[in-house]
């Protein structure tokens, strides 16, 4: 077992949120089957478990990570170093709905605050071109959102009322292809810019 590996298993035994083991393998297969994915943002790092996944998949692949938690960020920051990976996959910490950059990404990973995904989808649309790929995690929620009756938990049934209409509007929004892959991880949605709308950044795309 490889550090990596290792990293993984710690962050699942310490319950720190990490990807599912078959959505991470999905992502990390979509990326390398998408051979001009080369600039990712990551809104949710953890502890680096995902942005070295998705770097390992090829040397040219540069990511900007965001992580709200001081802790994790270290830790991430830490991680990622260790690993040799600190000049392909830069670690911020701080709000992704806050963060500012003028740059231009080929696929968004959204793996942070549920609740906030249209938020971070709105934020970051001037960071795409047509063809970028937003990927999000967890709209099942560990089939509460389908089946409310699985929580007796009032906040985790909010939460998850928020994840299903923002699921809802987004396999109806026209600015997007969507794919639902219901059974992947914890239910993954791969939604890629497919139209023109107010304010679009006319950038060499994929």
């Amino acid at each position: 077992m490889n550090r990596l590996e290792e990293l993984e298993q710690e962050a699942r035994e310490e319950h720190i949120p990490v990807m599912m083991e078959d959505g991470l393998a999905f992502l990390c297969s979509y990326i390398e089957s998408h051979p001009e994915i080369r600039k990712i943002l990551e809104a949710g790092t953890a502890v680096g478990v995902s942005a070295m996944r998705m770097a390992g998949v090829r040397e040219d692949i540069v990511i900007d990570t965001l992580e709200v938690n001081e802790e994790m960020y270290r830790q991430a920051a830490e991680n990622i170093a260790q690993a040799g990976l600190s000049e392909r996959i830069r670690v911020h910490l701080g709000d992704a709905a806050e963060y500012e950059t003028d740059e231009v990404y080929d696929l968004f990973f959204i793996d942070a605050a549920k609740s906030q995904y249209r938020n971070y989808l709105e934020h970051f649309m001037k960071n795409t071109h047509r063809n970028s790929v937003f990927v999000f995690d967890n709209l099942n929620f560990h089939g509460i959102v389908d089946d409310p009756s699985l929580s007796h938990n009032r906040s985790t049934l909010q939460m998850t009322r928020k994840i299903k209409r923002f699921r809802d509007w987004l396999m109806v929004e026209p600015r997007f292809a969507v794919t639902y892959y219901k059974e992947t991880g914890d239910g993954v949605a791969v939604a890629r810019v497919i139209r023109d709308y107010p304010g679009y950044r006319k950038n060499t795309g994929i």
